[in-house]
């Protein structure tokens, strides 16, 4: 006949079969058995790299293949203004914004090319909800004015942009002087091709639509270009 102590031990070996059967139970109900017995974090961590590194291979060969259609376009871009302008004996300007290059010719003939800051192609909304998009203009444009020692007459967007009150159109704070170099080819619209204090950040899309060029560059192009010459600007 079991002693008491026995059927104290019988019991227990029962409950924890029992509670055993429940953990199996759930533990399946949350993850199948046979995902549990495979579960291994060093395998998942390696299963995650491996998805990032095809992540990362895809972006590149994105990458790469949009580079290719770039220089394609800019390729066929090129030959198209070379083909309009073989027989121009005029110089003009060629601007290339896939690369931030600007190209002074004569006819098909390089005669100098400068890196340039284009626009950055940003976009600022007024609290009042006008929208400024600071992209620089592609086609064929002419220049209106040659302005020596040009000074910038500050938009309301610059106040904007640093979160500063807007002044009356007449005030003192908008009128600022050498950010524009030596000199400035006036394009229309508030696109200009000037010099820069921020050479540094020549080659770059930078600026709110204007063509930056180096102190050397604008010199050249302002001694160069006559009044409603050519500025053919293509790219993105």
């Amino acid at each position: 006949m079991p002693t008491r102590k026995n059927r104290e031990l019988f019991l227990l070996t029962i409950l924890l079969i029992g509670l055993s059967f429940c953990l199996i139970v759930i533990a399946e109900i949350l993850m199948p058995f046979k995902e549990a017995i495979e579960y291994d974090v060093i395998r998942q961590g390696q299963r995650v790299f491996r998805e990032r590194g095809k992540i990362k291979e895809n972006d590149m060969i994105n990458f790469k293949l949009k580079q290719e259609i770039e220089s394609k376009i800019a390729k066929l871009q090129e030959a198209q203004i070379n083909q309009a302008t073989k027989n121009d004996a005029a110089y003009y300007a060629v601007v290339d914004l896939f690369n931030n290059v600007l190209f002074l010719k004569k006819g098909n003939r390089i005669i100098n090319e400068f890196i340039i800051s284009s626009g950055s192609g940003d976009t600022l909304i007024a609290p009042w909800g006008r929208k400024w998009v600071f992209d620089t203009p592609k086609g064929v444009l002419r220049i209106l004015r040659k302005i020596k020692d040009p000074v910038w007459y500050k938009p309301d967007w610059a106040f904007i942009e640093v979160k500063e009150s807007i002044p009356s159109a007449n005030s003192y704070r908008r009128i600022v002087r050498g950010i524009l170099g030596a000199y400035a080819l006036d394009l229309g619209g508030g696109i200009m091709i000037h010099g820069t204090p921020h050479e540094d950040l020549l080659g770059r899309r930078v600026s709110h639509g204007c063509i930056r060029l180096p102190k050397e560059g604008i010199g050249i192009l302002y001694d160069s270009l006559s009044l409603g010459a050519k500025i053919y600007i293509y790219g993105k």
